[in-house]
């Protein structure tokens, strides 16, 4: 799905307040029921993380 020509979501977030190995076993249980073996399972959450992990990054940098 490209994404790059969809409109941007509304910047209101909702704050959850959950331990970092909560938050990655439910990605990870989520990650591996969409995907078709297990190695694309990990696969999916291992990208998915790491994507969370910059972006929170890159906005942490760009309000500095």
């Amino acid at each position: 799905m490209d994404t790059r020509n969809t409109p941007p979501v509304n910047d209101q977030t909702v704050c959850i307040n959950t331990t970092i190995g909560d938050l990655i076993e439910a990605i990870t249980d989520i990650a591996l029921q969409a995907g078709k073996t297990e190695e694309e399972g990990y696969k999916l959450a291992s990208f998915t993380i790491e994507k969370l992990l910059r972006d929170k990054r890159r906005k942490e940098m760009m309000e500095a």
